[in-house]
């Protein structure tokens, strides 16, 4: 799994929410697509960390039972 990419989700994910609370300007648009996109990003950085989780159970499996990568 790839932590700086992991990292920049989080990141700007929430950068994204401050941003949308942090406007001036009453652009709900605006503030709706940054709270969305904040959500996004939330999300994919959940599903590499999944992703991550499988991967190694996986690998600790084929560990145990002796098969090989190509034999799965």
């Amino acid at each position: 799994m790839n932590i700086n990419l992991l990292a920049g989700f989080i990141f700007w994910g929430t950068m994204a929410l401050v941003l949308s609370e942090l406007m001036t300007l009453s652009v709900s648009g605006t503030q709706t697509g940054l709270v969305w996109l904040s959500y996004a990003l939330w999300g994919i950085a959940g599903a590499m960390v999944m992703r991550a989780g499988f991967v190694a159970l996986r690998e600790r499996r084929t560990k145990r039972s002796g098969v090989t990568g190509h034999e799965m």
